[in-house]
Formats: C-alpha cells, structure tokens, sequence
C-alpha cells in the first residue's frame, strides 16, 4: 500500500500528515505493525522522514498517551535544506507540524560559547592583564563577593571582545585527490558515450560509477574511524557514538511530555524547565526530625566552642596552575560560560588574583555566593516512564572556578582523613583505588563462605531514598566539627549554606530557587562530604557491612536460620536509630531481604522500623544480580536480554545492511556493547560453563551479523578472523589483572579476597583461580 502511494509521486517529492504509523525512527514512543510496515518502504524506496521527535496526537482518553505519527517524508531533497517544528497554540487533538523549505541549507544556532576557534587568545591574555587590578582589598565577605564578580565580567568581557561572531559561509571539505580524478574520468566517459551510445562505453561509464562510489564510501569510513577511535568505553555513551554518526540515517530521540499532578500536560521547554524546577526545589530540603531530644544533642555540639587548630595552609600561584592542568577536559561550564579552556590561557597576572582570591576565602572562611549558583539538566533514567517528572536525574553544573577551589581544599582535608581514619574501611566510594567489583567480591565471599560451611546467609540491601539530595546540613556540620580541625568548619559551613539552582531545558530557563539540603551535585567536595556525613554507620559483631556511596549491604550467617536473622535484626535496628537520628530516610519497602543458602527454607522475615523488608530470591547490588544460590545465571540473562536491546538499537549501524566498514564495527561493538557484559566479569566468571556461554552465544551472534558471515562459518574462524577473543578468554585476561590489583590493593578489606578464609568444599571455581582456569 505504502509503496503504490509513493511510485505515484514520482521522483522528488514532499509528503506529510497524519501516516497512522508507529516506530522510534521517528521518535514515536514504540513501534506497531504499521510502523514497520512504513519503515520497511522507506528503506527499500531510501525515502527521508522528517519528524519533531515530539508528539504530535494527543488523545482524548487520559489513560493514554500521546505519541508522534504526524510527520514528512520526502525523497530526491536534501534534509539539510528543511526545519521542522510543531506548533502548541492549536486546540486539535493533532498538533500541527511546520516544515520550512530554503534554498539554502539552513543552519542551526550554534551554543552561545564565550569562545571559539577564531578567538585571538593573545588579545584575550592582554586584556586581562589591563584590567585585572592585583591591589584589592580582601578582607571582608563583600570584597570576597566583588572580587569574584570582577573576575568573571572581566574574563567574559575579554572573550567576548577577542571572539569574531560574524556568521561565515561553511566551506566544503576538500575532495581527496583520488576522488577528483575519477570524478573526471567518469564525465570524461560520459560525454564519450553521449556522443557515440555505443554498449561498450555504456559499460565503461557504468564501471567508473561503481568505482566512484567505492572510492567515496572508502573515504567515509576512514573519516568516521579517526572519529570514532577518540572514544573509549568509559568517556563515551551511547548519545556521543550517535552524535558522531549523525550523517548516517539514526533514529530520532523521542521527546516526550511531562504530567504534572497540577498543571497536567506540560509541553513547551519553558514549562518543563518550571516543573522540574519545582519539583528540585521540593526535593532539595531535609527530612522531617523523628523527635526532638536527638536534635538538642546535635545543637549541644554546634554550640561548644572550637579547639584551637592550625590554620589552613595558603594556596600559591603554581598549586592553582598545576590544579587547572588537572582539571578534566570537555567538561561543560556552568551558567559562567568559563572552562577549563579558558583558564588554561590566562596569564600569570590571572593566575596571581585567583590564588589571592582563594587565599582570601580560605583566610576568612566566606565562600562566595556566584560560585553556588547550579545549572541544571534533567536526564532520563534508563526504564522509568519518560512522562513522569520523578524519572529524571538532575545533572548540576557548576562554576568551574568554584571546582578549582574545592581541588585545593580537596587537598588539605585528605591527608587528614586519612590521618584520623574518619571514612570507615567497609565505605569503598569515592575513593581512589576502590572500585565496585571490589566491594560485589567481599558480599560474594562472605556468601560463598556462607555456602561453603553448609550455612543460612541472611542479607538486606537497604534502599537509601534521594540520599545526597536531602542531607541534613546541620548534621553535617555538626559530624565536621566533631571529626575534622576547626579550620574546615567556617569553610565547608559557607560552602554548602545559602546555594541556588535553576533549570534548563534546551533553550529555556526556570526561576532561581533554594537548595535547602544535600552535598551540592556535581562539585568536587560532595562526596567526600557525604562519606564524612555517613562515616558513623553502626557496625555489629559477626556481621558483614558493605557500603558503596549510599548502597548498602548488611549480611550475617550462622547454621540456625533463626539466628542468622536475629544478628540481622539487631544490625538494622542500630542502623534504623542511627538512620532517624540524622534524618536519612530508607524505603524498607523497596529495600531487599534475601536468604542465600543451599538448602531449603529462608530466614525469618526482618524489620527496618516498623515495616518488613520483602524478600525475593535475586538482587541487584552496584549493578549485578546475585541469586540465592550464587550461580550468576539471573546476571547472565539479564545482560543477554540487555545487550540485544542495545543492539536493536544500533541495528542500523552493526547490521548486516550498515555500509560501516568491518573495523568501525568492531570498534562500536566494544566500546558501547562489550562494556555492558564484560562489567564484573572477574566475578560471575567464576560461573558454570553452561552460564557463561548465555554471553557467548549472545557475541557469536552479532559477530556474525558484524562481519557478514554465513552460517557454515565456524565460530572459531570468526573469532580469529576479526580479531575478537572468546568470553573464555576475556575471563582469563582480567582475572589476571584484577588479581595483581588486589595484591597491591590500599584497603586491607580488599586485599584479604586473595586469599579466602573457607575450607573449599564445593566444586566451584574461585575467582583467584580463574587466571590459570
């Protein structure tokens, strides 16, 4: 049907409306037998869809939701020459779509950036030093305020001024050499056979065309593999690989609306920016106080006097040059618009205020109120209804200069909490040399040891609810007047007081609001503050405490079920008491009970409060799901069934009708794909066969759809021919690795998993074994 419709509209043509028709490569919520059905035609006919990625229908019945089915197709024109866009101020249940045709191509507004690659970066260092005044006063908070406004007009007014903003006409790309000559050896053909219609220069002709085509695909696959070799498998998500693939037709990212308990549907960007907004400034206050005696202790130590302790050392001119070539690149700036970049090409005049600048705070202990301005992007978590405002994460920016002086607090309150020893051993984030397979092995050893001496395990893994968000920042201050020098308190007291955010959603801005709690998002100090603020979590006897950030695991074995369960008991009451005491709120019903054993029965049910956790035979903890009887194999489908979701998704760039060369391929496959089941493969290697080949059988697949192969090609030859080693393999190469790292690991919790403290008795392999299995 879709066909016949398209051959009667010839060769070049523009078509839009309302096609019926449901699929994400328009950026329709999902996709029906129709959408298929239209999407088939369009690969088969190489027809072009325009689409706002936003919905376009919005139906009558309030159970449903809107989707996106109105759209354009065009075929033999330039999609570079068109702007799509939807239009809210009809009341049609069909949202009205305006396309804009130009002769030109139409260019898009590039990011308002301060700079550019025109900007004269001698001027810049210039003008700075004019203006820069090193003769200020720096004694009192308003002269901290004025002085750290003064930097940053000045530093904007010199970029500006030494940036040219003329719009200038893009230049082609020059045409390789080799490309140019057939180009003219195949007009040269034409005109030959114009003139003669003899078949055997018709053949000539039809040969130099293919043999064009060949060459010009060659060249863009070369281009795109020096794009794509700058990205790994840890800098680099999944929207980065689509960005730099963006001239290959990718699906458009749907762009859904929010539902508001109030306001209802919530379309425009300005009127999400306003929701999320409120919604943040809700979430940013603390929990309410359980009763009132356990806040009269907490204000008894805020109001004790200080000891007296040696003044923070003062910063110089080359600490704060070393900390700005520290500084990461690529990251985006705050609403100042000033990175790295930027620092990097001050001159030493500019270096010299900002080390009097901190010098000043450090001395006084006022942190400026521009350094704690937020700028906030929501983003969607993975598998929560994008119509819903709570399934977005706040992303903060901040002020890089603020995060270039907390680099240089960052490094004074260190060596002192190492010193006192105030992050406890069993907290494995957010620091260095500590990674999450760490911590999953030590709860895997206390199971396995569990297993082995024919033991009840019972766990529970507790459900912190918006766990930096709402920390309580009287309690902090009170832990941080209580466990670091004096000289920390005036500091840290400013830096987390009076803060404000605001929300941006693409071109739009909300209002400006408070942040009433948590540890500021985004900054360098935020974590360390926030294991500072749980570094007091009660430990019990014979019970095994794992923290990772805000997840935490609580196990304790014994023979008897019932006692097994008794230990847990008591360990969570210490910990709801502890948890009220400092207003952290933890969701027992989506907190996990779980009974690892090989025997038949659970533990007796345990109580956080008042309320039962639930039990459940699996759970996910830092991103692995572990099953009662620790065989991996729950992980292992899940990272099957995770790992051909993703590859659906790039089906248009891995499949068997990608025109990618084999090399950009691979090169895709393991920097977005294998990352997601090689994740703690040092630990559910130690699987049976049988599970890890779930993963294997999972790779030869979409090797075999990578290179094109038929199916009496041997799995082997595959794997040797594209240079892919087995999972087996893979296994082996980082069990070795991860076992040198524990060797030398810093947290002694660590490095006891290279030797078990269980007599083997099961017939399992061991991860320490699993280098020379």
């Amino acid at each position: 049907m879709f066909s016949q419709f398209f051959q009667t509209l010839g060769k070049r043509f523009i078509a839009g409306g309302d096609w019926n028709a449901k699929h994400i490569h328009w950026g329709s919520r999902l996709t029906t037998t129709r959408g298929k059905e239209l999407k088939a035609c369009l690969d088969m006919k190489h027809l072009v869809t325009l689409s706002t990625a936003e919905p376009t229908h919005w139906p009558g019945d309030p159970k449903k939701l809107p989707d996106t089915i109105d759209f354009f197709i065009t075929a033999g024109l330039s999609r570079l020459n068109f702007q799509i866009e939807s239009c809210l101020d009809g009341s049609s249940n069909h949202v009205p779509v305006i396309l804009t045709m130009s002769a030109l191509v139409m260019h898009r507004e590039n990011r308002n950036y301060i700079y550019n690659k025109h900007t004269d970066w001698n001027s810049f260092r210039d003008l700075v030093e004019t203006k820069l005044d090193l003769k200020i006063c720096l004694k009192t908070p308003d002269d901290i305020e004025d002085a750290a406004l003064n930097f940053f007009h000045i530093i904007q007014e010199a970029c500006w001024m030494c940036t040219p903003y003329h719009v200038t006409t893009q230049k082609n790309k020059p045409v390789p050499q080799e490309i140019r000559a057939k180009i003219l050896e195949k007009r040269k053909l034409r005109r030959i056979w114009q003139t003669s219609r003899h078949p055997a220069d018709k053949s000539k002709l039809n040969k130099a065309i293919v043999e064009l085509k060949q060459i010009i695909q060659n060249c863009s696959n070369e281009l795109l593999q020096t794009q794509l070799e700058g990205l790994s498998a840890t800098k680099s998500t999944n929207y980065s690989l689509w960005k730099v693939t963006k001239q290959h037709d990718r699906p458009q990212k749907s762009k859904p609306p929010l539902k508001h308990s109030t306001l209802g549907w919530v379309r425009s960007s300005q009127e999400k920016a306003e929701a999320f907004a409120k919604h943040l400034a809700v979430v940013f206050t603390p929990n309410a106080a359980s009763s009132d005696s356990e806040d009269k202790d907490i204000n008894l130590v805020m109001s004790q006097d200080f000891q007296l302790d040696m003044p923070l050392k003062h910063t110089s001119p080359k600490e704060i040059a070393q900390q700005i070539y520290r500084l990461e690149n690529g990251k985006s700036p705050g609403f100042d618009k000033i990175d790295k970049k930027i620092l990097t090409e001050l001159p030493r005049k500019g270096i010299i205020y900002l080390t009097a600048l901190f010098n000043a705070v450090i001395r006084t202990g006022y942190f400026p109120s521009v350094w704690k301005i937020a700028e906030i992007t929501m983003i969607h978590k993975d598998g929560k209804p994008p119509n819903e405002i709570t399934s977005y994460r706040p992303i903060s920016l901040l002020p890089v200069v603020s995060k270039l002086f907390e680099k240089v607090i960052l490094r004074r309150i260190t060596p002192v909490l190492t010193e006192r020893s105030v992050i406890p051993k069993h907290q494995f984030g957010f620091r260095k040399q500590h990674a999450t397979t760490e911590q999953v092995h030590r709860v895997c050893s206390t199971i396995r040891c569990a297993l082995e001496e024919k033991e009840y395990c019972a766990a529970a893994f507790l459900d912190v609810q918006q766990a930096f968000d709402r920390v309580w920042h009287t309690g902090l201050l009170c832990k941080i007047k209580m466990l670091l020098p004096h000289s920390f308190f005036h500091i840290i007291k400013s830096y987390i007081e009076d803060r404000i955010f605001y929300v941006k959603e693409e071109d739009s801005m909300s209002q400006f609001y408070e942040i009433n709690a948590g540890v500021p998002q985004g900054s360098v100090l935020g974590p360390i503050l926030y294991s500072i603020f749980t570094s007091d979590l009660p430990q019990s006897k014979g019970v095994t405490t794992a923290t990772y950030a805000d997840d935490t695991a609580i196990l304790a074995s014994d023979k008897i079920p019932e006692k097994a369960s008794l230990n847990l008991q008591e360990s969570l009451n210490d910990i709801h008491k502890w948890l009220e005491k400092w207003r952290i709120r933890a969701s027992a019903t989506k907190s996990v009970q779980i009974t690892f054993t090989l025997r038949k029965g659970n533990c007796p049910p345990v109580k956080l409060g008042e309320t039962e956790l639930p039990h459940h035979d699996t759970v996910k903890y830092l991103g692995m799901h572990l099953d009662r009887r620790l065989t991996w194999q729950k992980h292992l489908k899940t990272k099957r069934d995770e790992i051909n979701l993703k590859y659906r998704n790039l089906n248009w760039l891995l499949g068997r009708n990608s025109r990618l060369s084999v090399e950009n391929k691979l090169l895709v496959y393991k920097t977005v794909l294998k990352p997601v089941w090689s994740y703690g493969i040092q630990l559910w290697g130690s699987a049976a066969i049988s599970n890890v080949n779930i993963i294997q059988r999972v790779q030869n697949a979409i090797l075999r759809a990578i290179g094109k192969a038929p199916w009496f090609i041997r799995i082997s030859e595959l794997h040797e021919h594209l240079g892919i080693p087995t999972v087996a393999e893979e296994i082996r190469t980082q069990a070795g690795s991860y076992r040198n790292r524990l060797c030398n690991h810093p947290n002694e919790l660590a490095a006891q998993l290279t030797t078990p403290n269980f007599q083997r008795r099961l017939k399992r392999r061991e991860p320490m074994e699993l280098a020379h299995s």
